[in-house]
């Protein structure tokens, strides 16, 4: 691994070898990952190299000759009592959430606009999962990453995928959310250090009914087990938000059910990231299966890497209904 700092008077330098501690983090709730790093610091100490800490200046993480990140450093802890400069970097997904937008689309797909938004923004644009439906909607004042996310969303109803926004290096990515072609395997004894797993039905939801704009009931959709185990958790939703008001209601009651939550301690790599899919082998609990990462933190400290990791049966898209109905 290797992280060189540029300070935004041009001083920069490999400063791998000055940290104490590296965490590269993600979830799927947040628009950025973030990279973390301690490079020592003493004013008494002449020898000792002097980091590029300044806030405004960039950081590059690198496995090999792979940019794993671009971003800019933001964040800075100073400690009188410390040896360490504390310093949180963003990638672009910080400028996603920090920057917003007047914008009329009018029958327009999801990567067209986001294509647009990032290239009227300075943006870079990799790949974009392609929908092919048009969308028409009014954003008035909302963040790049809620215009982005909405249109997806919006996509993501007639196409029944699931997207996710993510950087490769400077460059802005929208994936498709499936199975990882070589998920890796974690099991005690090759690779998984410690196991946690958490159920919960605290945020269900397992009643749907669709109204119109009258405020007449159309229909209603409910798990009627669940119903009967957990008590009425219900949901009313208008049925001119939606293109498919029912598909939408199907999925709210599948995304919404019984929760398994999974934390995971691991040796690092560098192939858990959130988005990608993971096998589990745990005798003790008896859990086996395929499982979507919702976050991950990887941190390199004194020579060790380990890598962290929340997973869940379900993989979950960061959806979005910014903005209004365009009215003719």
């Amino acid at each position: 691994m290797k992280i060189r700092c540029t300070d935004p008077d041009g001083t920069t330098a490999n400063i791998t070898q000055l940290c104490r501690s590296i965490t590269w983090r993600g979830d799927w709730r947040s628009a950025a990952r973030t990279l973390s790093y301690s490079p020592a610091a003493s004013a008494g100490d002449p020898r000792l190299p002097r980091a590029p800490t300044e806030l405004g200046g960039s950081a590059q993480f690198w496995h090999e000759s792979e940019l794993l990140m671009d971003a800019y450093a933001l964040e800075r802890t100073r400690d009188s009592l410390g040896n360490t400069i504390d310093v949180t970097a963003y990638d672009r997904g910080l400028y996603l959430t920090r920057n917003s937008d007047f914008r009329r689309v009018e029958g327009q797909t999801a990567e067209a606009v986001t294509a647009s938004v990032c290239g009227k923004f300075g943006i870079p644009v990799g790949e974009l999962a392609v929908t092919g439906v048009p969308i028409t909607r009014n954003f008035l004042g909302v963040s790049l990453y809620k215009i982005i996310l909405t249109m997806y969303s919006l996509a993501a109803d007639r196409t029944g995928k699931q997207y996710r926004i993510r950087f490769r290096g400077p460059k802005l990515e929208v994936v498709e959310l499936k199975q990882s072609e070589e998920s890796v395997i974690l099991k005690p004894g090759s690779n998984l250090l410690s196991f946690v797993a958490k159920e919960s039905a605290s945020a269900m939801t397992n009643s749907v009914a669709i109204y119109d704009d009258q405020c007449g009931l159309v229909s209603t959709q409910e798990d009627g087990e669940a119903v009967r185990l957990y008590g009425l958790m219900h949901a009313a939703i208008r049925a001119g938000a939606y293109d498919d008001p029912a598909g939408h209601a199907k999925q709210l009651l599948k995304e919404n059910g019984l929760k398994t939550t999974i934390t995971v301690n691991t040796l690092g790599d560098l192939r858990l990231i959130t988005g990608n899919t993971v096998a589990v082998e745990e005798p003790v609990t008896g859990i086996q299966g395929l499982f979507w990462i919702l976050s991950d933190s990887h941190t390199w400290q004194r020579g060790v890497y380990r890598t962290k990791l929340t997973l869940s049966l379900e993989g979950l898209m960061d959806k979005q209904s910014a903005g209004s109905e365009a009215r003719r």
